[in-house]
């Protein structure tokens, strides 16, 4: 796949590329909802023999625009976005840098300059896609201010249980606790990465407690005890992850085994359900046992 970075103005035509079919969305989560619009993409991509490509934006709108609570933790950061996109057949990817300039094209201008100006001949994107300054724009507008120049697809909000699918919703559940719901919306359990600052083996209970810290883009769950699994190239180990409101942002995972684990500096964090929440007497308690093992 290979990836555009847009960090200025785009001018009409700027970028000589084939024809293509874009999906348009933030996609924060690559979600199921995001994934039948993707689909979508690829079948029509697959249909006109055009390439399937996908622009996404960075940082998230909140950081420029006004909004109560800037989003600048993530579902799933660029880098991890990027993989995904990867995996579901996306040839090219255009991140667009949102700032003040960009915030402020008229809806007109956006079309022009950013999808037919791409070589864009079909636009896919979901019922609640807006553009340009304030949002004016939006998929009833988008063909016209096209000119004719691509077809449109409005895909529709996918359900579960008479719940929209969202990200939002997905943010929503993290911020109770509520891990092991997210594979319903996700279609798959939440994934944040970590690094390993350290490791002891515990001989005595026959476990290795494992200190990490998460990369500082990645939203997580809130503060309390989970299980969890511990991906790495080889193999999956289920551990009991402690997250706790610490200065040093390091937390603690004790996985049962019958020696020292000796894993890779970097790991997947599997959240599959909140065991409980711990009070602040607790995570003290928790923390300096851990440090007495060695």
């Amino acid at each position: 796949m290979e990836t555009v970075y847009i960090k200025g103005p785009l001018k009409e035509k700027a970028l000589t590329i084939e024809p293509c079919v874009m999906a348009l969305g933030f996609f924060d989560g690559v979600h199921l909802g995001h994934r039948k619009l993707i689909e979508t993409a690829r079948e029509i991509a697959e249909q006109k023999n055009l390439t399937l490509t996908v622009m996404t934006f960075f940082p998230h709108p909140s950081n420029v625009l006004p909004a109560k609570q800037k989003i600048n933790r993530y579902l799933s950061p660029l880098d991890v976005k990027k993989e995904i996109f990867k995996e579901l057949g996306v040839k090219k990817l255009f991140i667009v840098t949102f700032n003040h300039e960009f915030a402020k094209l008229e809806p007109a201008d956006f079309v022009q300059k950013y999808i037919c100006g791409l070589n864009c001949k079909h636009v896919v994107a979901g019922f609640d896609f807006t553009y340009g300054n304030q949002g004016l724009g939006n998929m009833e507008t988008i063909k016209e201010d096209g000119c004719g120049e691509f077809d449109v697809t409005v895909v529709s909000k996918e359900m579960y249980k008479d719940i929209k699918i969202s990200s939002t919703k997905i943010r929503e559940l993290l911020n109770g606790g509520a891990v092991e719901a997210v594979p319903h919306f996700l279609g798959n359990f939440y994934s944040t990465y970590g690094q390993i600052e350290g490791e002891s083996y515990d001989l005595k209970n026959q476990k290795t407690v494992v200190n990490i810290s998460f990369k500082d883009d990645f939203m997580l769950p809130q503060k309390g005890t989970y299980l969890v699994g511990l991906k790495t190239e080889q193999y999956m180990f289920e551990g009991i992850c402690i997250l706790s409101e610490n200065a040093s942002g390091i937390h603690t995972i004790h996985v049962h085994s019958r020696e020292r684990l000796n894993l890779n500096s970097t790991l997947m964090i599997q959240w599959f359900s909140e065991l409980e929440t711990l009070s602040k007497a607790e995570e003290d308690k928790t923390a300096k046992k851990d440090q007495m093992v060695v």
